[in-house]
């Protein structure tokens, strides 16, 4: 029993939380300076909202002399409603500016303007997370797999001494090559894993199933960006001699479409019908060879008899 398992989404699924985080500490930060606000109204007013009444009765008339826009400020400044009003307002003001002027120290600036205020910031997120490979990439990965690169990496997998091939383990290299090459190029983390039937987990039996129903690799993303509960998947059941084998990728932040759907598939074809050339080619070679080992010593046998009849 062989099973090949790799984790390359740490560091993407920590930079998405920590994001993630982000935002939600400026939220919360907007609720608490509001409910501040709500409720130092609430404790300076509660007398006037349990005796509305008395807190119409007028004790003493503003300074009229001094012009009504003095008397004005008068009121305004004195309120304690407007102070506190005044206070949470500015809370927020420098709220919103620290978490406008935070990812200038961590991403790159495109425009700044001073009058109008005006930022603009180059967003990457959407690049970075769309997918694990551009489109000329991942079908350039599913090219490879018939190239003479591919053949020649799969004599590796030849045992001689048994003249069989590990289909399994040339199953485990090409998943972890396409891993390999999206976390390289890009960062994207793309997780891969190849079972035996008899050991699958609970978590891919049903996608597991599924793909067997069908024949062919079943794929599942999920609908938001990123979900610790759930994965993006692509389960693949395929069986080689008397065994049933189920290759899956899996992610949290990279989305699967019908390329790797292909190249599940076309990498178990592949690998199968190669493999099965190599190991004939090996076997004709090993007859050919023991002919000619045979040939060459009947011949040896022969000529030293005839040095002896001499």
């Amino acid at each position: 029993m062989k099973i090949w398992f790799r984790l390359r989404e740490s560091i993407n699924l920590f930079r998405l939380l920590a994001k993630k985080g982000y935002l939600c500490l400026y939220q919360l930060g907007i609720m608490v300076i509001a409910l501040w606000t709500l409720a130092s109204l609430a404790i300076t007013y509660r007398k006037v909202f349990l005796n509305p009444f008395e807190a119409l009765t007028v004790d003493e008339m503003p300074a009229i002399d001094q012009g009504w826009f003095a008397a004005m400020m008068t009121n305004i400044v004195s309120s304690e409603a407007n102070r506190i009003i005044g206070k949470g307002l500015l809370f927020l003001l420098i709220w919103i500016l620290l978490f406008l002027f935070i990812p200038l120290a961590t991403r790159s600036l495109k425009r700044f303007r001073l009058f109008q205020f005006e930022l603009e910031l180059e967003d990457r997120d959407e690049q970075e997370y769309s997918g694990p490979l551009d489109m000329t990439d991942r079908l350039q990965l599913v090219s490879d797999l018939f190239s003479d690169k591919s053949k020649g990496t799969l004599y590796y997998f030849y045992d001689e001494q048994t003249g069989k091939a590990d289909y399994e383990g040339a199953i485990a290299h090409f998943l972890e090559k396409y891993a390999a090459e999206g976390f390289q190029r890009q960062g994207v983390g793309i997780n891969w894993a190849l079972y035996e039937w008899s050991v699958l987990p609970d978590e891919w039996m049903r996608p597991a199933q599924i793909s067997a129903e069908k024949g062919e690799p079943y794929i599942e993303n999920q609908k938001v960006s990123i979900n610790l509960k759930k994965k993006n998947i692509v389960v693949y059941t395929h069986r080689h001699l008397d065994k049933l084998l189920v290759s899956i990728f899996w992610s949290y932040t990279c989305r699967f479409d019908f390329i790797e759907q292909q190249y599940l598939f076309m990498l178990n074809q592949s690998v199968a019908v190669q493999l099965e050339n190599i190991e004939y080619v090996c076997w004709i070679e090993r007859i050919v060879n023991q002919d000619a080992i045979q040939e060459c010593a009947y011949e040896n046998t022969e000529g030293v008899g005839i040095q002896v009849g001499g």
